[in-house]
């Protein structure tokens, strides 16, 4: 295990994945830096290839899914006010509404975090629907379910701002 080596390869897709849960940078970046660091004192019970990035992956993800739910528990004893405001969609006047890519990651940051998680694992994360399946301890099925009422909700919302493909016309 060259640590290194792994921090360099994966530090960005980790703290890009922790912030699309609702993370500001500093706390995503936090927890990745808690994900390596688990990942090291547990890297004997690694059932994988180090060089296999397939395998690497997902493991990492599943620990930094771990050290999320437990930072989401330990904030539950927070009182509100105390709190950072959550990523939230804005309509400041510095918003530009040409920037399409900016208003589709407030979107995604607007989703339930069930439904951020796995879109980002499947898209931003590249896993495969049986490595997100076995991360969350779920069946393929249940993930393909998940993930298409997710992409419906995602788009939905898009189209609320004008973005996608409009509605079907009737030819009438």
């Amino acid at each position: 295990m060259d640590v290194p080596q792994l921090i360099a390869r994966y530090q960005g897709p980790l703290v890009g994945f922790l912030a699309s849960l609702g993370h500001d940078g500093r706390t995503a970046r936090e927890l990745a830096q808690d994900t390596f660091a688990q990942a090291y004192l547990a890297r004997d019970r690694f059932r994988g290839h180090w060089e296999r990035g397939k395998e690497v992956a997902p493991w990492l993800l599943g620990i930094a899914r771990k050290l999320h739910l437990a930072h989401r528990r330990q904030r539950r004893g927070v009182p509100l006010e105390a709190l950072p405001p959550q990523a939230e969609p804005s309509t400041t006047a510095e918003d530009d509404p040409n920037d399409t890519s900016e208003t589709v990651l407030r979107v995604l940051q607007s989703l339930p975090w069930e439904a951020r998680e796995i879109l980002m694992m499947r898209y931003s994360g590249e896993q495969s629907l049986a490595a997100i399946a076995e991360l969350l301890g779920l069946s393929t099925r249940a993930v393909e379910g998940r993930l298409r009422r997710a992409r419906q909700e995602l788009e939905a919302r898009l189209r609320e701002r004008g973005i996608g493909a409009p509605a079907a016309r009737s030819s009438s």
